[in-house]
């Protein structure tokens, strides 16, 4: 099971107001109080912006902030249900004037978008929630279990806003889920010479996969830039991080290698660590390498350019990546 703590970071602001982070008002104690378990225990975390305003601080004013969190939820009493979900997105409010966070939750409105589809709107001073359960009329009491999910939700927000929480997964793996932490905005830049689009999406879907050698952990984070349309397509970056149940990283090494081998990768002009590999072209490329007991990929897809440019930037990138990662233990 995934482990929440609070972090100990002050909450997120933007254009001049708090956020409400939604990982940390749709906690995990929210749908199970309505019947709902997680699947594979945890929430799924979504876009957000880099920093407190975004490493494109002149995007500040320009849109809303938007913080999404949701996952698939298996139901009480129906093992079959796996397939319902719950997602919250945190619209922050560019037209409320109000100036104090401490006032109530207003409801402000709900709507079907199917019959199997519900979204119901939430208000406080900076921000609009919009909470939504795919597969609500296939809830073995929908309106109560709706009822529960709107009342923990309340109880989070009414604590204030906070940012979001520090995730862990415990024995065997001991590691804290935050590739991002590897991935700052300058070295997407770095890779594809543009800045971000001010956004980073943290995906913490921590699946454990069983293999006959060892089980495994992913997570990533991904993150764009922006162009013109007669630019084509917008770079973008993804930094995967699958780490190997076993503790010993030679086991690491010897699963690099052998994805290296598989996908038929070729030596690094700079190699990283005692394994790596990459594949290179015009329009994007990949870097894979070990770091501690954990697979690194890194995967750029981008306009076509130049080879060589393509792949000396993916390399640097990699390196800084290479560098920045605590290794798991």
């Amino acid at each position: 099971m995934l482990k929440e703590t609070p972090s100990t970071e002050p909450p997120a602001t933007f254009q001049g107001g708090f956020v409400h982070n939604a990982c940390a008002v749709l906690t995990a104690d929210v749908p199970a109080a309505a019947g709902m378990a997680l699947k594979d225990g945890f929430l799924q975390g979504g876009d957000r912006l880099s920093t407190t305003d975004g490493d494109r601080p002149e995007l500040a004013g320009q849109g809303s902030w938007v913080s999404t969190c949701g996952g698939s939820v298996s139901v009480s009493g129906a093992p079959n249900l796996t397939d319902i979900s719950v997602r919250l997105h945190v619209l922050h409010s560019r037209f409320s004037q109000r100036m104090d966070w401490r006032d109530a939750v207003l409801e402000v409105g709900a709507r079907r978008v199917s019959p199997e589809d519900i979204r119901v709107s939430l208000q406080t001073d900076y921000n609009i929630l919009e909470l939504g359960i795919t597969g609500f009329t296939r809830l073995p009491d929908p309106e109560a279990a709706l009822a529960m999910v709107l009342d923990g939700v309340r109880r989070n927000v009414a604590q204030g806003p906070r940012s979001m929480p520090v995730r862990s997964y415990p024995a065997p793996y001991d590691l804290v889920a935050d590739p991002c932490a590897a991935f700052p905005a300058e070295v997407f830049t770095t890779i594809t010479q543009r800045p971000t689009d001010g956004l980073q999406r943290d995906l913490f879907s921590l699946s454990e996969r069983p293999g006959s050698k060892y089980n495994s952990v992913e997570m990533r984070c991904d993150r764009a830039g922006q162009v013109a349309l007669s630019e084509g397509i917008a770079p973008s970056v993804t930094v995967s991080q699958t780490v190997l149940s076993v503790p010993d990283p030679a086991v690491a090494i010897a699963a690099v290698r052998e994805h290296c081998d598989v996908e038929r990768g070729v030596e690094l002009p700079r190699p990283l660590g005692e394994a790596s590999c990459g594949h290179f072209g015009a329009d994007g490329g990949q870097v894979l390498f070990h770091s501690g007991r954990s697979m690194v990929r890194i995967s750029l897809i981008a306009a076509k350019t130049d080879p060589a440019t393509t792949r000396e930037n993916l390399l640097r990138g990699a390196e800084a990546v290479y560098a920045r990662l605590t290794p798991s233990p």
